[in-house]
């Protein structure tokens, strides 16, 4: 994302962080009030109604109990007159539809008005209102049932104890009275609170609903203890409780519930939450409405402003990829504003100002380190030339102090000996004889000395019998010396190489054998000549005792000078030189030497190097 779209996504992020954080308290905030609210409502209301059903049923036991307190003894001693005494009490009042009937002491119905075929010597000592009557000698109100004398309705039983003058109970009056009786909570069939609101009065001992607004769901029963915490609060709490919860459809409702003093039944009133919060919902739509339009409204302005201000840089962005392309010289960018942006630009320029003079400098600089390159590179092939050039030189001034050795002062020592010998032959004395044949044995070593020296400078079997006969020899020679037992492997080659190669070769080693006779202390020596078809290959390996190939100032106790020399005389002729060795273990000298390119390579020209010289030393493995 570019800086602008960061922008403008980072204030519409605010924005809408804001508005919605506003919205979101602001619809907190209200939802809480009105709930609140309305739960102080819907408290009044069931409250009222619950005084209301109170006060109705309440009336329904006063009067039953002001019937049962005109019945005398004598009355309820004569049955004829006690007969008469609820035909008359059931005529007066309109609060007993089903009528009135009374019991005996064991539950055995006695009178009844209206009378009704079958009702009376029917026993009711099982029902529960007949035993907490005679048992308390107090009015009590019995669990809804379901009528059974009547068309099948809920139908609750008033019942007030008859007692004697001495305090026995000696009847029990009971009155029937359905639930649909206008006067009992039938009224509530036909309530709402708000549009989809209802009210239940619940009986907790059965666990039913005793009438609800909606009349499908009255003597429905109620899921067991345990399954909604707030309607066990509910049919518990003899101050009522509050909540939201889910009502038994999954409904989310706010739900208020009173007790009823008289008969212990439990009133609700629930109104769903939809219903409640509609006017915050909608609030909350038109908030969130705002918050988008006023968002977007935002950031179009955003980006426009921020286009108009960020002008000034995407010039200046494109005139620095024009000039990275290298479509434009790298130059002050024009300054239109002193703003921020004026200011990075302004700094640009100061940077590309800098960068001018250093790439100015630069380019003096690799001018002199080129022409200082160029200048170490002549002079390194001069040096080089020079160093061939004295090689061939050092070996034709061998070659000839070799051939004046042989040719002259060997020679003239062989004529001193033959001389020598002749006066020994004629002479008689024998302190003479004595001697002429020391002087004949000192010549004879100076002869051998001189003869030895000749083939060290330069052996004329290199040049007449080859590269093979010359470096047996030579070991052969420095094995008698030194007693070392020499294990020489050479076979023929199907053709000579080029006498520079043979020349670097003998002296590569003939320096290796010098080395191991000076530093190694060995008892055992092995050389290897091989010719493959790209190259010739030599090794000189001893068993002495080695030197520690990495530790510094190592190569300058054993081969500073000679491996260095050594090296160099192998890169003339194109080859490489590899040395390992490590205390204890001996010392490898390896030498490759390329057959192919050693014409070409000697014929190069005198200024220009033909190979770059190369000795690695190394550790070895064990011999």
């Amino acid at each position: 994302m570019s800086l602008r779209a960061k922008i403008v996504a980072l204030v519409v992020l605010l924005v809408f962080a804001g508005i919605w954080g506003l919205a979101l308290s602001v619809v907190s905030v209200q939802r809480t009030d009105l709930e609140k609210l309305i739960l102080d409502q819907l408290s009044a209301m069931v409250e009222n109604t619950a005084g209301d059903l109170d006060g109705d049923i309440r009336l329904h036991i006063d009067s039953l109990a002001k019937l049962a307190a005109s019945i005398t003894p004598e009355i309820l001693a004569d049955p004829e007159k006690f007969q008469g005494a609820l035909e008359r009490g059931t005529a007066a009042s309109v609060l007993f539809p089903l009528g009135i009937f009374a019991t005996d002491a064991q539950g055995t119905i006695v009178a009844d008005s209206p009378q009704l075929p079958g009702r009376r010597g029917a026993s009711v000592k099982d029902r529960d209102y007949f035993r907490e009557a005679v048992a308390r000698g107090k009015p009590v109100i019995g669990a809804p049932i379901m009528g059974r004398l009547v068309r099948p309705k809920p139908v609750v039983s008033i019942a007030v104890p008859l007692r004697a003058s001495s305090g026995e109970t000696k009847a029990v009056l009971v009155s029937p009275v359905p639930l649909s009786d206008p006067m009992m909570v039938t009224q509530l069939e036909q309530t709402k609170i708000g549009q989809t609101g209802y009210y239940l009065v619940l009986a907790p001992k059965e666990r039913r609903i005793v009438s609800a607004s909606d009349r499908s769901r009255i003597f429905e029963k109620l899921p067991a203890a345990g399954t909604h915490p707030l309607l066990d609060r509910q049919l518990q709490s003899d101050s009522g409780a509050a909540g939201v919860v889910k009502n038994l459809q999954g409904v989310e409702i706010l739900s208020v519930s009173r007790k009823m003093q008289t008969t212990g039944w439990v009133v609700v009133g629930a109104v769903p939450t939809d219903e409640i919060f509609m006017p915050i919902a909608r609030l909350k739509k038109y908030i969130y409405l705002a918050a988008l339009f006023l968002s977007l409204g935002i950031a179009a302005i955003l980006h426009f402003i921020l286009a108009r201000q960020f002008a000034p840089l995407d010039k200046a962005r494109e005139a620095m990829r024009d000039m990275t392309a290298g479509q434009q010289p790298l130059e002050a960018i024009p300054v239109a504003r002193a703003d921020e942006i004026g200011k990075l630009i302004g700094s640009f320029n100061e940077l590309a100002l800098e960068r001018n003079r250093l790439e100015l400098v630069l380019k003096g600089e690799v001018v002199a380190h080129k022409q200082a390159g160029e200048a170490l590179h002549h002079a390194l092939g001069r040096l080089q030339s020079l160093c061939e050039r004295m090689t061939q030189a050092q070996e034709e001034e061998r070659r000839k102090v070799a051939l004046e050795l042989h040719e002259q002062a060997a020679q003239d020592l062989i004529t001193l000996k033959m001389h020598l010998q002749q006066m020994d032959a004629h002479h008689t004395d024998h302190k003479a004889k004595a001697q002429l044949r020391d002087a004949i044995t000192i010549a004879g070593l100076a002869l051998t000395r001189i003869r030895t020296l000749s083939l060290n400078l330069h052996s004329p079997l290199l040049d007449n019998f080859g590269l093979r006969v010359a470096l047996h020899r030579h070991c052969q020679e420095q094995a008698d010396r030194t007693g070392w037992t020499m294990h020489f492997d050479a076979p023929e080659m199907p053709e000579r190489p080029h006498p520079d190669v043979e020349t670097a070769c003998f002296r590569m080693v003939q320096e290796a054998l010098k080395n191991a006779a000076q530093h190694a202390d060995a008892t055992e020596v092995w050389v290897n000549l091989l010719r493959s078809d790209a190259a010739i290959h030599v090794r000189v390996r001893d068993n002495g005792v080695g030197f520690d190939a990495l530790e510094p100032g190592a190569d300058t106790k054993h081969a500073s000078f000679g491996l260095h020399a050594m090296a160099e005389r192998v890169r003339q002729v194109g080859g490489r030189v590899d040395v390992r060795s490590a205390p204890g273990r001996g010392t490898e000298v390896h030498a490759r030497f390329p057959v192919s390119e050693v014409a070409e390579d000697t014929a190069a020209s005198p200024g220009i190097p033909a190979r770059i010289p190369l000795v690695q030393v190394g550790r070895t493995q064990p011999l």
